[in-house]
């Protein structure tokens, strides 16, 4: 309810009243058609000041709403920059945060491709390098905007297939258009080196189910024989030593002692030293190197 301004007609009243008692030229009718007009004047202060109001709290939010929509717009611009993009640079962008050998630089220079397949909410991701077994397929679920780590499975050739687990790490379409947007080129350039098609739901479930069966029949066999531990090796400044012509060399500790430059190697990663080196191609000219940057 507005409230007029009451002491500004009364005293124009009671001027007005001895005005009438002094010259009898203001009849009551008059007074009241005075009375009138100084309230509508006041009503119309009243709603000049509520109408003043109302329009500065609306300018507030229409610019609180404006800053809102903003934010709105850049979110949905960042997911649908993404959907526009080509399945294969999506994948491209998405693959080096759960396998790191599918770098841009690396997939773009042709050292390896990215074999992925797509089902439901689903998307299965393998990098390989063309050759050989031990590369993981994994799956990858897409939540909203975010796409998180499920699991994963490995080919192991004529040693069956094993589970796995993926980096267990999660990322959102902003972060992959942050990297798509800092180098495009060398994403679509990555994107290039992909193949689609190669895995859905029923091929993944079903390696699974192999890799089961494999660590049913390991354990068995495990429990009748004792599985001998592959050889242990060792560089020896520079040049990798390992099985009989180890045996017949000194010990570390001897070789150390005049001068040599000696790294050993456990089983495990002479092992998997041996499958990099099929796999990738790498000579005994850069074995020591590549073995200092990777192990």
């Amino acid at each position: 309810m507005i409230n007029v301004p009451k002491m500004g007609i009364f005293l124009s009243i009671l001027f007005l009243a001895g005005c009438n008692q002094e010259s009898n030229e203001l009849t009551k009718e008059e007074l009241e058609t005075i009375y009138q007009e100084e309230v509508q004047k006041d009503l119309e202060k009243v709603n000049e000041i509520e109408k003043t109001k109302e329009i500065e709290e609306g300018s507030t939010n229409n610019e609180v709403e404006v800053i809102s929509d903003s934010s709105t717009q850049n979110k949905e611009s960042n997911s649908e920059k993404f959907e526009s993009l080509p399945m294969d640079t999506q994948v491209a962008l998405l693959t080096p945060y759960y396998d790191e050998r599918g770098g841009p630089q690396s997939i773009s220079e042709g050292l390896g491709s990215i074999l992925y397949g797509m089902e439901e909410s689903f998307i299965f991701i393998q990098v390989h390098s063309g050759a050989g077994v031990g590369h993981p397929v994994y799956r990858i679920e897409r939540q909203g905007n975010t796409f998180y780590p499920v699991d994963g499975v490995i080919n192991m050739g004529i040693s069956g297939y094993e589970v796995t687990d993926p980096p267990q790490v999660s990322v959102t379409i902003d972060e992959l258009m942050d990297d798509y947007e800092n180098d495009p080129a060398l994403y679509d350039a990555s994107a290039a080196n992909t193949d689609a098609d190669q895995f859905d739901l029923a091929s993944f479930n079903q390696m699974k189910i192999l890799a089961e069966e494999t660590s049913s029949s390991f354990e068995t066999e495990n429990s009748i024989e004792i599985i001998e531990p592959s050889s242990y090796a060792m560089f020896v400044d520079g040049i990798l030593y390992s099985g009989e012509t180890l045996e017949e060399m000194s010990s570390a500790e001897e070789l150390r002692a005049q001068g040599y430059e000696i790294h050993e190697l456990t089983a495990e990663e002479f092992d998997k030293l041996k499958r990099d080196m099929d796999e990738f191609g790498i000579t005994n000219e850069n074995l020591l190197e590549y073995y200092l940057s990777n192990y």
